[in-house]
């Protein structure tokens, strides 16, 4: 039995059956792609979790490492009632974490801890006419060097090994920086011992020291400690302007009256004096008061007596008085 044939279809309804294909297709698409999204945010969820379980997990197993070195490192003393430690076991735990880490959360701690320390040597070394801010950033900078060098198994109280770099790092500053004026290095090597022998022997002899005193201790000459000591005065420096007295200043004390400045005067007058005598007056004042010559010998030059040049000699300075200015 033969089958009628199928109704003609028209391009319009084929044109709205195949966009109704495609919109079912592109629904179903989309639908597939949201449950694949939301699987990979529940697969990458659990990564994380499990990510940050592990991390915990490794984190309090370091943490119980580091407490385990720290209990095995901790610097102790024999005392009478035993063996016992007089450095803080939190404090220690968290030198061994920076050993083993380098986290600048576990340095920031460690500085909290020993800020205070280092700006007690800062001022200990303190002195005069030096800010106190500048000292305590250069110790704070060495304990961070100390802090980075320290080496918790060895078992040493860390102040004991930070003091030797901070102080150091105090008196580089001190050589280099804290001086107005730059002075020769040897100059440095002399000043502070020095000041230490003054002070040892001024307890020991019940008085000041002489400049012998000190130089024969120190092994040096005289001279080489007396440009030392005037050296020192270099380290600091003042403002004119500064109050001194009542109602001066620094400026009214410095200066005074140069002797030399009358000489110099003179000798200007004098030149000036000289080029007005004759050419005779000032060869005579040349021969007798310069080259030194008698006058009897300078009468044997001219062929006159020694009382003529005797009296051209009074004349010529005579004449040159007389041009000189008044006192």
């Amino acid at each position: 039995m033969a089958l009628a044939p199928s109704p003609p279809v028209s391009p319009a309804a084929f044109e709205r059956q195949r966009r109704e294909d495609l919109t079912a297709t592109v629904a179903v698409t989309r639908e597939r792609a949201e449950r694949a999204r939301s699987r990979s945010r529940e697969v990458r969820s659990e990564c994380n979790s499990t990510r940050g379980h592990s991390r915990a997990e490794v984190e309090g197993l370091g943490e119980a490492v580091d407490v385990s070195r720290a209990l095995r490192t901790l610097p102790r003393q024999l005392q009478s009632g035993g063996v016992t430690s007089t450095v803080d076991l939190d404090v220690w735990v968290l030198h061994v974490r920076y050993a083993r880490t380098g986290h600048a959360t576990v340095r920031a701690q460690l500085v909290e801890e020993y800020r205070g320390y280092a700006s007690a040597l800062a001022r200990r070394l303190h002195r005069e006419g030096e800010p106190l801010e500048d000292l305590v950033q250069v110790a704070l900078e060495a304990l961070l060097l100390a802090l980075h060098r320290f080496e918790p198994e060895r078992s040493l109280p860390f102040p004991a090994f930070a003091t030797p770099t901070i102080v150091g790092s105090l008196k580089r500053h001190y050589r280099d920086l804290g001086w107005a004026v730059r002075v020769p290095r040897r100059i440095h090597e002399i000043a502070a011992p020095a000041r230490e022998v003054a002070d040892r022997l001024t307890l020991e002899l019940g008085r000041s020291p002489t400049v012998a005193e000190v130089a024969t201790e120190l092994g040096v000459e005289e001279d080489t400690l007396l440009e030392a000591q005037e050296a020192t005065h270099a380290r600091s420096v003042s403002s004119l302007d500064a109050p001194a007295g009542e109602d001066g200043t620094r400026m009214d004390l410095l200066g005074a009256v140069d002797p030399g400045m009358g000489r110099a005067e003179n000798r200007v007058a004098l030149a000036q004096a000289l080029g007005e005598l004759t050419e005779r007056d000032r060869e005579l004042l040349d021969l007798y008061f310069f080259e030194e010559l008698t006058q009897t010998e300078i009468a044997g030059r001219y062929g006159v007596s020694q009382m003529q040049v005797s009296r051209w000699l009074t004349a010529a300075i005579r004449r040159l008085r007389s041009r000189m200015p008044a006192d």
